[in-house]
């Protein structure tokens, strides 16, 4: 045989990649469900390398994100404290808290201190906010409020149960959520992110606007501190 012949035999044409065979076969594309993972390896490879520059929050965030985008189940291998809380993403709920586990977490005196409430109903808000954003606590009763406020140092509420009544009933920022519960609403939300900026404020409620619903004739009118603030 021929130094031509036996280069032929022995050599793969230049053009095959490795893992073809001489007659142009690709296990790969020729296998049940091959082409399927190939496109897989590609997928993985094209993720590692856009995932690889960000830390480990920043590939936390895009993770979550994706397997809500896709409807999959997918969670990190390995979390911290503050994620194990956090299921698997299936819903933008879940995007967002992730987001809030990793954000930096003020204590309620902080929090508090830092919005500078006006009211006891503007306090209110600001600890209902405070539990469902920093507690898990979106539903709540007047005990958790009170608790919460001795927490953050606030001053004594001199009626809890009026105070909570004139959040929801007398401003609109509280709604009830059943079963004796209560939960911020969306104007009582919007109050507290504007806060302390009284100018935000002021287009905050404007925006999200509320008339005080009807008492029966054995209800009194909230008095004290029940009245909104920066209207």
């Amino acid at each position: 045989m021929s130094d031509k012949d036996t280069r032929g035999a022995d050599t793969a044409p230049e053009h095959m990649t490795a893992g073809e065979e001489a007659d142009g076969s690709d296990p790969v594309r020729d296998s049940a469900g091959g082409t399927a993972a190939r496109a897989d390896l590609l997928a993985m490879h094209a993720a590692l390398t856009a995932l690889e520059p960000l830390d480990r929050k920043g590939r936390t965030r895009v993770l979550v994100w994706l397997a809500d985008a896709l409807e999959v189940e997918a969670a990190p291998r390995a979390v911290g404290r503050a994620e194990q809380a956090v299921p698997a993403a299936r819903t933008s709920s879940a995007v967002t808290a992730v987001i809030a586990a990793e954000e930096e977490v003020p204590s309620p005196r902080e929090f508090v201190s830092r919005k500078r409430p006006a009211s006891n109903v503007e306090r209110v808000a600001c600890l209902a906010y405070y539990l469902g954003r920093y507690r898990s606590t979106p539903h709540f009763r007047t005990p958790d409020i009170v608790d919460l406020n001795t927490e953050s140092a606030g001053p004594k509420f001199g009626n809890p149960s009026r105070d909570v009544d004139n959040a929801d009933r007398g401003s609109g920022f509280l709604v009830t959520a059943g079963k004796g519960t209560k939960q911020l609403s969306t104007r009582g939300e919007a109050l507290v992110e504007a806060l302390p900026d009284r100018e935000a404020v002021k287009a905050a409620l404007r925006e999200h606007p509320y008339r005080p619903r009807k008492r029966g004739p054995g209800n009194k009118k909230p008095q004290g501190n029940g009245g909104e603030s920066g209207e």
